[in-house]
């Protein structure tokens, strides 16, 4: 009964998939253009090609940055990267743009449109010197953290033998890293494969077609040319822990595994989406983070979950 429960998800799936890709391809408005850049600025920081290069894709729709960005930006910063701040809230506001400088080489806003890819896409467009840099990193705010420091995760990704290495994968529709946090080795930032995979990238209106198109389109592309692996990768995880409520190949570890990840593996982030569709509470937060010595504040968690929901757009919360 359950497999034949997880077969008709796997079609109502593919259904939805070509419903919205279609959707896309109808919908789609020439006239509109391709997704602008409204302004780029320049931060107070000078680029250093000694260091690796973050592309951090974030959005608001009160157009402010939060602390728990802040937060991740002070984290990767301290941890040796130059930071590109990319922007697709309406605005950014006055004193973001100069506590945003303190931090990034180059901070960039654009219309919200084509989701983190294209604002990566436009990243890479506006800053042509990336493949200078040791490494390139792709994050965005889907998380919550990093909830340990991040200096050894660092160390990790530059040990692993991997030229692409995330923090989680997943078996879901076709084995793929997820996007959320992907580190690329200078032998990938410097190809031509890496730069030909990002030229093609297009505008797509729905979260699903950008997964189905980009995400996984992404591992299934560059792993013909390079390896690919993940720190906390599904396999090992679940050799670990136990967890029998889905077939592999429909876990997301971040969302159903949160907990154990946290406590027993010390994985860094909380997906934002799992705290706001599970309306997860402070207290089960700060008890999986205190038996973890976990070193992020409850302030941080305050200031995140006293948003008003509104203002948290789940649409934009991307893998």
């Amino acid at each position: 009964m359950k497999q034949l429960y997880w077969h008709y998800r796997y079609i109502i799936n593919e259904l939805k998939y070509s419903r919205d890709l279609l959707f896309d391809r109808l919908s789609k408005n020439e006239k509109q253009g391709k997704p602008k850049i409204r302004y780029t600025r320049f931060g107070n920081l000078k680029p250093d090609y000694n260091q690796a290069i973050c592309l951090f894709c974030s959005f608001d729709k009160n157009c402010t940055v939060s602390k728990n960005v802040y937060y991740y930006l002070n984290a990767l910063k301290q941890a040796g990267f130059n930071i590109i701040f990319i922007s697709s809230s309406d605005s950014i506001l006055n004193n973001d743009l100069e506590k945003l400088a303190s931090y990034c080489i180059l901070i960039i806003n654009r219309e919200n449109r084509g989701y983190d890819f294209y604002g990566w896409k436009a990243a890479l467009q506006q800053y042509p010197q990336y493949p200078m840099h040791k490494a390139l990193l792709l994050a965005n705010d889907s998380v919550l953290g990093p909830l340990f420091s991040i200096g050894n995760i660092i160390g990790k990704l530059e040990e692993n033998a991997a030229d692409i290495v995330s923090m989680t994968d997943s078996l879901q529709f076709h084995p793929h890293l997820q996007s959320y946090f992907l580190y690329c080795k200078k032998p990938v930032s410097t190809s031509r494969e890496f730069a030909n995979f990002f030229n093609e990238v297009d505008e797509l209106g729905s979260k699903m077609a950008i997964v189905r198109t980009y995400e996984i389109g992404f591992s299934r592309s560059l792993s013909r040319y390079f390896k690919l692996s993940a720190l906390y990768n599904l396999e090992a995880s679940l050799n670990y822990i136990q967890y029998a409520e889905k077939p592999a190949n429909w876990i997301d570890l971040t969302h159903d595994l949160w907990k154990p990840l946290i406590t027993d593996l010390k994985f860094p982030f909380i997906k934002k989406r799992l705290v706001v569709k599970r309306d997860l509470s402070i207290e089960e937060i700060m008890t999986a983070l205190t038996k973890a010595n976990a070193s992020y504040g409850i302030d941080l968690l305050n200031d995140f979950k006293k948003q008003p929901l509104q203002t948290i757009s789940v649409k934009n919360l991307t893998k």
